[in-house]
């Protein structure tokens, strides 16, 4: 679970986290280092790996914005973020509520 060490109180009884789609912009806001409003795949490397995302954080970056990133520019904007939210909630152990 990559998110579990940020995001501790709100763990469910299968083990996902748990939080609603603010909590989870707010939280990928702290990694856009550019502060350009979009989510590469080295800012959103540097999330995954700084919650928790262990040894697979450079792979799982590069799947997150493969799968999100819908007009292959990459980065994942404000356009793309649903995807990027999807991508969480399948590969991250994320429930976005």
């Amino acid at each position: 679970m990559a998110l579990k060490n940020t995001y501790r109180r709100n763990v469910a009884s299968d083990g996902k986290i748990e939080m609603n789609l603010q909590e989870f912009k707010k939280w990928l806001k702290r990694f856009d280092l550019d502060k350009d409003g979009k989510i590469s795949k080295e800012e959103l490397r540097e999330a995954i790996r700084a919650s928790g995302g262990g040894w697979f954080s450079r792979l799982k970056g590069s799947h997150g914005i493969k799968a999100a990133d819908v007009n292959g520019n990459g980065y994942v904007d404000e356009n793309e973020f649903k995807n990027l939210v999807e991508f969480a909630q399948r590969n991250l152990g994320v429930r976005i509520i």
